[in-house]
């Protein structure tokens, strides 16, 4: 099944995303990219953190379509699924500041999708609509659906994220296994936190939000 396409439609919901916090004025640049969890102060146990990816990435053209040429069940999502996922291909546009890295779990995690991978991104705008609500319109906009390829079935769903946060998680059903990517994020004062998670648990997902959030607050 296609798992490359699979994990390209959820990150994409991610990559355009930002961070959050409790201070009274968007992050600059250098905030944003400083306020980064470190390595030590990452509290899940068992994770490396990567290099820091700093600035805002340009707009990106494509289209749902696009993202969902090689899927072989795109022609099952409906087009108000198609239309949210395609409105998330333009938020990077209204971002003023963006930073993001990845934390990697342990070999031993791994499953049919890889390895337990954490990405995190802090990111402001100045004005412009929520981003997460864009994130958060999925649940509601994509039905779960079915697909059958080589004699396998896969099943894929939108649901609301556990927790104190905003977001999606999507869940993939294949060869016995359930993978789940989790976008969860949390906006203040136009400042955003989110993370992009797949492999660990809906309350360590919240951990890491938290963490993030508390570093920014004390700015």
């Amino acid at each position: 099944m296609h798992t490359r396409t699979i994990l390209a439609l959820s990150v994409t919901a991610a990559l355009g995303l930002s961070a959050c916090g409790s201070g009274s004025e968007p992050l600059t640049q250098e905030q944003a990219t400083e306020v980064l969890l470190t390595q030590e102060e990452f509290p899940i146990e068992g994770f490396t953190r990567g290099e820091v990816d700093s600035g805002v990435a340009e707009a990106d053209e494509g289209t749902a379509g696009d993202l969902l040429e090689d899927f072989p069940g795109a022609d099952q999502f409906s087009q108000e699924c198609l239309d949210a996922l395609g409105s998330l291909e333009t938020m990077d546009a209204d971002f003023a500041a963006q930073a993001s890295v990845e934390f990697l779990g342990e070999e031993s995690g791994a499953s049919l999708f890889g390895q337990p991978t954490v990405q995190l991104v802090v990111a402001s705008m100045e004005e412009g609509d929520n981003p997460l609500d864009m994130i958060d319109s999925l649940n509601s906009a994509c039905e779960e659906i079915t697909v059958e390829e080589d004699g396998m079935s896969m099943t894929m769903s939108f649901n609301e994220v556990e927790g104190d946060a905003q977001g999606t998680t999507i869940a993939v059903g294949v060869l016995g296994q359930t993978f789940e990517l989790t976008v969860a994020g949390r906006e203040s004062s136009g400042n955003y936190t989110v993370v992009t998670a797949m492999g660990i648990a809906p309350e360590d997902i919240i951990e890491v939000l938290d963490a993030q959030d508390e570093k920014i607050a004390n700015l």
